[in-house]
């Protein structure tokens, strides 16, 4: 005798709206790392190249503080957009921010403001892109479901991580100079290909339903925790 299983229509719900997010997550995870990567090599290779800025191991690493900074003030200005609009708008927002970030240095990074204006929109962006996901997340899911789904959500968003140091990391090593130090080229090209995933962000954020919509999917599936929720948050 076999035993016919009966998937509950909330748990159901529950894991099509969380999916939503991942590609958003994966792309974001992308993206930080690819600018953990280029930035730092780029501002140390010496300024013989022509490209580099010959800066030391500390100096480039207070390069990414505008960044680690810019991260921590979007999360906040976050919190405020989604109690008022939604996760959506701050995901949107994100992925432009990074799309921009990148696409500054792309087309030129020669000028120390470039690194520094790119870095705080990616800071920005990824900020506000990363608490618009965590909260999407939590509405999305019965309670009982939050810690799932969050786990969930950070391990894709690790993966993401991954794929972009994998990619950034060949990209840079198969562009080098006969001395063997990376190429102006292998920068640009990493860069481009940053920008373009923060282009697939935007389109993944687009693509997510709006607070009212994941609401009035959730509910009709059986998710009626959304006031507890929503007093737990004010």
């Amino acid at each position: 005798m076999v035993a016919t299983v009966v998937a509950d229509p909330a748990e159901s719900c529950a894991r099509k709206l969380e999916r939503r997010e991942r590609p958003v997550a994966l792309a974001f995870g992308f993206a930080m790392f690819g600018t953990f990567i280029l930035v730092p090599t780029l501002l140390q290779l010496p300024t013989v190249l022509g490209y580099g800025f010959g800066k030391s191991v500390s100096d480039s690493g207070l390069y990414l503080l505008p960044t680690v900074v810019a991260m921590v003030i979007a999360g906040v200005v976050a919190g405020v957009v989604i109690r008022k609009a939604g996760p959506k708008i701050p995901m949107v927002i994100g992925g432009v921010a990074v799309a921009v970030a990148f696409l500054i240095p792309a087309l030129g990074h020669s000028e120390e403001w470039q690194i520094i204006v790119s870095g705080i929109l990616t800071g920005l962006g990824i900020g506000m892109a990363l608490a618009a996901i965590s909260n999407a997340i939590v509405e999305s899911v019965p309670t009982a479901q939050t810690g799932e789904a969050i786990s969930a959500n950070t391990v894709v968003r690790t993966v993401g991580s991954s794929i972009g140091t994998a990619v950034i990391a060949a990209i840079v090593s198969s562009n080098v100079t006969p001395q063997g130090a990376p190429t102006d080229d292998a920068f640009t090209i990493g860069f481009w290909v940053s920008a373009g995933v923060g282009a697939l962000a935007i389109i993944a954020a687009l693509a997510a339903p709006s607070l009212r919509a994941r609401r009035r999917e959730a509910a009709e599936a059986g998710v009626d925790d959304f006031d507890e929720l929503e007093h737990s948050t004010k």
